[in-house]
């Protein structure tokens, strides 16, 4: 494969990425002889071209994104893909690219380092499993509370990580890896209807709290009154 052969290839790769499609590379090989094959068996191959699979946002994910950041929450996004697709969403959805973290510069930081660059970065790709959950607790080291929203099993040990984890898609066919987490909602948005119902039982306890404190404060006053009287008391009818 000559150079100006390998540029235009390049090229062609870089322009799907670019327009959002996730890219596969086929090849082909004669075994002759063979009727399996190992690694060492993976060079040499004939390219015949390209499989393109396009995956956009689902309709609701930019307004979903826009109403979680009315609610005071940071949206990250955290991906396998490459930094050319993953731009490419982040457009889409309203979100800014820059700056972002790839897995290889993740590997090399110290868990302080991450930490410090995770609160300013909003896309991280090319991300290991191990890489997204390592993320999700630093950041849940730093004093965040944070939610991760899922669709695979390559998810789960970052699922496991986060103080509350969400389905999306395709999710729920692997709740058995990620059964120890606290809450689960299913939906394109449903991140964002979680966090706001979420927010609304939380003022509705503290409401509760704060109402039974004070209709039964006379009374907790009062027994708290009896007890020091009885104990001072000089009669000893009423000493204990």
């Amino acid at each position: 494969m000559d150079p100006t052969l390998m540029k235009g290839l390049k090229d062609q790769y870089a322009s799907l990425s670019n327009d959002g499609f996730r890219v596969l590379a086929v090849a082909v090989k004669e075994l002759a002889g063979k009727t399996s094959c190992a690694k060492e068996d993976e060079h040499n191959l004939v390219l015949k071209g390209y499989v393109a699979f396009l995956d956009p946002p689902k309709p609701t994910a930019a307004t979903a994104i826009e109403a979680l950041h009315k609610h005071g929450v940071t949206v990250k996004i955290l991906t396998g893909d490459n930094d050319l697709i993953s731009r490419k969403v982040c457009r889409d959805v309203g979100l800014l690219a820059d700056p972002m973290l790839l897995g290889d510069e993740v590997e090399k930081m110290s868990d302080a380092e991450l930490a410090e660059a995770a609160e300013k970065t909003t896309l991280f790709a090319r991300l290991s499993p191990a890489h997204k959950q390592r993320i999700v607790r630093v950041l849940r080291g730093k004093g965040h509370v944070v939610g991760f929203l899922g669709d695979g099993i390559n998810d789960s040990p970052a699922l496991r990580a986060a103080d509350i984890w969400h389905l999306g898609g395709y999710g729920g066919r692997h709740r058995q890896g990620v059964r120890r987490s606290d809450s689960v909602a299913e939906g394109p948005d449903g991140a964002s209807r979680g966090c706001h119902r979420g927010r609304k039982v939380f003022a509705n306890i503290l409401k509760y709290i704060r109402m039974g404190a004070s209709s039964n404060f006379g009374n907790m006053f009062s027994v708290l009154g009896a007890v020091h009287f009885c104990h001072s008391s000089p009669w000893p009818l009423f000493r204990y």
